[in-house]
Parts: C-alpha cells; structure tokens; sequence
C-alpha cells in the first residue's frame, strides 16, 4: 500500500514538473537563448519571474519613474508596479515584458516587468 501512494505521489510530482515546464505555443519554438533569458529572470527581492507568472509581450506605452517604478494602462486599467519588479539589464526579446498572472477568482498578481527597447 505504501509503495503505491510512493508511485502515485511521484507521478503527480512528475507531471506536475512537465506541466510547469511547458511552454504556450507561441513560445515553443523561440530560440533557446530567448527560453532561457526568461527562465532566469528575477526580481530585486529575489523571486522568480516565471516560477508561477507567465512572461507577455507588452507593446504598450509605459512610464519610467525617478523612483525605478513603472507605470502604464493595460487590461484591467492602470498599473504602477514597484522598483524591484523592475528589470535592468539586457533584454534580447526586442520589445517590454510583463509576467503576471490572473487567476479564475479574479486576482491578479504581478512578479516582474522588463523594460523594451524605448520607454
């Protein structure tokens, strides 16, 4: 019996993994830099951008503040994301990017914004 909980608890963790590790169709074919610049990106506090958000493109207009927050409008209305969501560094996907998720309960949460080539 308890061999089969162990198989059955490493299966839902197998697939759980593989799960997390897929890619949407519109990403799956990006060159394996592109995959791995945004597998790697982190917050100044430390957390994941992609652990649990998804990256999407963002071709709006945003707004660099004195303070290294970030501002723009976007579905859902206007968003000021703090400094430390905010990536400095290279950013070779040639346009901004913001990871966030919405979840079916409405909530929505923001994990990091990389600027694009112009502000």
């Amino acid at each position: 019996m308890h061999l089969l909980i162990l198989l059955a608890s490493l299966w839902l963790g197998l697939t759980t993994l593989s799960a997390q590790a897929r890619w949407k169709e519109q990403y799956a074919n990006a060159p394996e830099a592109i995959k791995e610049w945004y597998a790697s990106q982190r917050n100044r506090n430390g957390g994941w951008c992609c652990d649990q958000a998804d990256g999407h493109a963002f071709y709006g207009a945003y707004f660099l503040n004195n303070d290294g927050s970030v501002e723009f409008d976007a579905e859902g209305g206007h968003h000021k994301l703090p400094d430390y969501m905010v990536l400095n560094g290279p950013n070779p996907t040639g346009h901004a990017v913001w990871w966030y998720t919405d979840q079916p309960d409405g909530v929505h949460h923001d994990y990091c914004f990389a600027l694009g080539a112009e502000g």
